[in-house]
């Protein structure tokens, strides 16, 4: 074996072997204490509710539609809950059993984008951008807990790896890649509404460009392939007259038309908003800010608040490398003759391309899971940046140098973040801990599982000394997560309010330790008495008894039941509710037709 060939065989080995300690750090981040930080609220709860149904009363009780897309009536697919149901068959029928399927999925993703990012970079910078993509606190956050919009990353790189797979020269087993990338981009599609618009669209304009040349058979196998994944809602949609289709398109239109800023406004926002959400994936700081805009007389006017005064230059600044990195992608797609690497580059404009027009209706409604759907991107716009500058500067060494360097700083940046988040999740059960400004999850307040289920277990014991059951009324966030765990450890609950008061009871709110808790509690002391407070770090516990004169009846009688959709979601049929109505119709049918 030649020099040369040695080399380049023990520089592959090593970095297999740096793959390997990239993919375990990733692992590390995800899996570190699951159970006790995992993010668990309002969602999550409707979710695991959902899913607990069929875990416990069979696969008849998944449903046939998926949650509702944000402001909107519209159902996605269910596809979610088909994986969260697979995990809790395999991992347990609690809340982090229905979640661990989505730290693997996390996980497989990073070993998924150093196959993206080698088909254009060299190994060692790919396995920089892998291991910045690895520590970024952004997706390991995203990586640890049970969200429909979390699995986006795992599913849009292997549809997008196996896509480019499919079209390059003289590819083996074309279209099975091309199969497989139809399968994750049509599933990816039943997990965000932006995902269900904005990944199909960069698929067929791609296509569209490249204009590759399938078989028939494969072109049918894939629109097969997008049909069956839509069985479920289509048999929704015979039962009920197409009201999510009907759906869809008002949640277009409303989407399209939200707002009352101007189109420069938008843009602004929507650079502005892309800048601050590349700053977060890429480096985990969450205190940049940005100028506001507003419609005035003389057209748009800025204004800058106190956040934005002191987090205006980290803004900048990103918003100036971003650009960078858009130029760095259009030099190296104008110079580049190497058809495998084009189409990467060209995938990689068109995956920022057709979001940032998308979102561009929604600039002053973006939320940061929207960047789920592009998660990806800043790091491959990062490696083109570094690429684009080793090929201009003369510099060569100082060039490696600086990239080697600013890899380093940002995943060093990543991890402080993330081990600031671990520090703040491990002390909220104990301590109320000030959280800082949340550009990833929107937290006021860390309240992670290990916290409420402190709270459910004291709140257990309480009822079983007396047999009282438990009213409680806490912040929206948490009240449907509290209530979900009391049912699971089998304690009667409901609602603490103004009405329907009982003398067997134990009756208490649930607030954030630093919220004014005095105004919390002020306006229930007309009915109640005041007992007293008990502290679980960051949410404080008020607990009251009713006042005799405002007592209704000795206690409550509770029915047992399953939990019902809002009356006022578009209907959702489970698969056992389908096949029973189907079969009552068809008997409907046949009884007709004896009768004539």
């Amino acid at each position: 074996m030649s020099q040369e060939k040695k080399a380049a065989t023990n520089t592959s080995k090593l970095a297999i072997l740096g793959l390997i300690l990239v993919i375990l750090i990733g692992t590390f981040l995800r899996f570190y204490h699951f159970h006790d930080w995992m993010h668990f609220e309002l969602d999550q709860s409707r979710d695991a509710r959902v899913v607990n149904d069929a875990l416990f009363g069979g696969p008849g009780e998944l449903t046939l539609l998926g949650m509702k897309a944000g402001g909107t009536s519209l159902r996605l697919g269910p596809g979610f809950y088909y994986l969260q149901y697979l995990s809790g068959l395999l991992f347990g029928a609690t809340p982090v059993g229905m979640a661990f399927f989505i730290p693997i999925l996390s996980v497989a993703a990073i070993g998924l984008f150093f196959l993206l990012s080698r088909r254009y970079f060299s190994e060692w910078l790919s396995l920089g951008l892998t291991s910045l993509f690895s520590v970024s606190t952004f997706l390991v956050m995203y990586g640890r807990f049970a969200w429909n919009p979390n699995p986006l990353p795992f599913f849009a790189i292997l549809g997008f790896y196996a896509l480019l797979r499919s079209v390059e020269p003289e590819a083996k087993h074309a279209g099975r890649w091309f199969l497989i990338a139809a399968s994750a981009i049509g599933f990816s599609t039943h997990l965000h509404f932006l995902a269900f618009v904005a990944l199909p669209a960069i698929t067929l304009a791609f296509l569209l460009i490249r204009r590759p040349r399938f078989t028939a058979k494969v072109w049918l196998l894939a629109a097969g392939i997008v049909m069956l994944l839509y069985v479920p809602v289509a048999l929704n949609e015979m039962v009920t007259g197409g009201v999510n289709s009907k759906a869809f398109i008002s949640a277009v239109t409303n989407k399209s038309s939200k707002g009352e800023h101007s189109m420069s406004a938008k843009l602004v926002k929507d650079i502005s908003e892309h800048g601050l959400g590349f700053l977060v994936v890429s480096t985990g700081y969450e205190g940049g800010d940005f100028f506001t805009f507003k419609n005035g007389s003389d057209g748009l006017v800025a204004e800058c608040d106190p956040g934005c005064r002191h987090g205006w230059p980290y803004a900048i600044g990103s918003i100036l490398i971003f650009t960078l990195g858009v130029l760095s992608l259009g030099f190296l797609w104008w110079k580049e003759r190497n058809r495998r690497k084009a189409d990467l580059l060209l995938l990689s404009g068109l995956w920022f391309l057709i979001p940032f027009v998308l979102y561009l209706p929604l600039s002053y409604g973006i939320a940061p899971r929207f960047f789920l759907v592009t998660a990806p991107v800043p790091f491959l716009f990062l490696g083109f940046l570094f690429e684009t500058a080793q090929r201009l500067l003369p510099w060569k060494r100082a060039v490696i140098f600086g990239t080697v360097v600013g890899i380093m700083l940002l995943a060093a940046s990543n991890l402080f973040f993330v081990n600031r988040r671990f520090d703040q999740l491990a002390k909220a059960p104990y301590e109320a801990v000030k959280s800082p400004s949340d550009r990833i999850l929107k937290e006021r307040v860390r309240v992670p599982l290990k916290l409420q289920e402190m709270i459910v277990a004291y709140l257990k014991e309480r009822s079983e000394e007396n047999g009282y059951p438990i009213y409680m009324w806490s912040e929206p966030e948490y009240r449907r997560a509290l209530k979900y765990l009391l049912e699971r450890s089998g304690v009667e609950n409901g609602v603490f309010g103004m009405d329907g008061l009982y003398e067997e009871g134990i009756y208490l709110t649930i607030l954030r330790s630093k919220s004014d808790l005095d105004d919390g509690t002020k306006k229930y002391l007309e009915k109640y008495d005041l007992i007293g407070t008990r502290s679980f770090g960051t949410l404080t516990m008020i607990e009251f008894r009713p006042k005799p004169e405002f007592i209704q009846a000795r206690r409550q009688v509770f029915e047992s039941g399953k939990v019902k959709d809002n009356p006022s979601a578009l209907p959702r049929y489970t698969w056992s509710e389908w096949w029973n109505r189907h079969n009552d119709t068809n008997n409907d049918a046949r009884d007709d037709d004896v009768g004539n």
